[in-house]
């Protein structure tokens, strides 16, 4: 009872300014501390795996006789599956993402806003995939959308529908947090002034909402681009994504081919969220609080 009135408005009609918070002496063991964690989790990791890509035989380390870019040439260039599917993973998680992030942005207005009846209702249903397994919700969308009428096994566009199923939840999360940051003064403010709901949205809202929407974007995206227990039991020989293709690779033995096409799939990634910092800013998925 004493929490209910309690709101969640961080974004008002005021500015706001970023705190520091002064470590003293324990900020040489923290920053060693958090370089210790990125060296541990990405550099080592991803070191070892260039070093494989770039390898004709990854076991025999950085030796000059040993290094050849061979294996990107063959996966993008002769390999007769590869490069199609890249192609295809970028292609479904981009779909996926923007669906899912349509989707989740109205739902998140329309349940903050309470626009209809039983509006909280819609929310819970756009969290529900969060908590079912990626293989069960594969087998579902199997069972259903493979056979007839609909014959969807093996399309690109069953992979999409699953994948935004799928990372919905995230996409409604992160929406809305967003719009519950907005006050709702603000858009009562243009309609007093004579602007409808619909100026409101497009000349208040989405400007606010921009840094959250991209951030929502790649966090779509990013999983979906290599979710692998969905995939798996709903591609086709013409629609097999990056991560069933690393799978197939991986069943192979061929490690120094698993890397290099991994170490494409990361390349891109950072690229993607590197092209992010750039349109929004280096916090863009960071929930600002002013």
């Amino acid at each position: 009872r004493l929490l209910r009135r309690k709101g969640y408005v961080t974004l008002g009609g005021k500015g706001g300014e970023r705190r520091i918070i002064r470590l003293g002496p324990w900020r040489w063991l923290l920053a060693g501390y958090g370089w210790l964690i990125v060296l541990l989790a990405l550099v080592l990791p991803v070191a070892v795996l260039a070093q494989a890509a770039f390898a004709q035989a990854w076991g025999r380390g950085w030796r000059l006789d040993n290094l050849t870019t061979d294996n990107f040439a063959y996966l993008l260039f002769r390999h007769p599956a590869a490069r199609a599917s890249i192609i295809n993973s970028f292609e479904y998680a981009g779909a996926a993402a923007t669906i899912a992030l349509a989707l989740a942005v109205a739902v998140a207005y329309v349940s903050s806003r309470r626009l209809v009846p039983f509006s909280a209702a819609l929310g819970a249903l756009c969290m529900t995939p969060f908590v079912i397994p990626g293989i069960v919700l594969a087998i579902a969308f199997y069972a259903a959308y493979a056979p007839a009428p609909f014959s969807l096994y093996g399309t690109g566009f069953i992979l999409v529908l699953a994948f935004t199923t799928r990372f919905l939840p995230v996409a409604y999360s992160s929406s809305s947090a967003a719009i519950r940051s907005i006050n709702p003064e603000m858009e009562e403010a243009v309609r007093i002034l004579g602007g409808g709901r619909g100026l409101a949205i497009r000349r208040v809202i989405g400007p606010l909402m921009k840094r959250s929407l991209v951030g929502a974007w790649l966090l779509v995206f990013i999983p979906a681009s290599r979710e692998l227990s969905t995939a798996m039991f709903l591609y086709g020989p013409a629609t097999r994504p990056m991560s069933v293709m690393l799978l197939d690779l991986s069943e192979e033995g061929n490690f120094e081919l698993l890397a290099a096409l991994g170490l494409l799939l990361l390349l891109a990634t950072f690229a993607i969220v590197g092209l992010g910092m750039r349109l929004v800013g280096r916090d863009f998925m960071v929930r600002r609080k002013q």
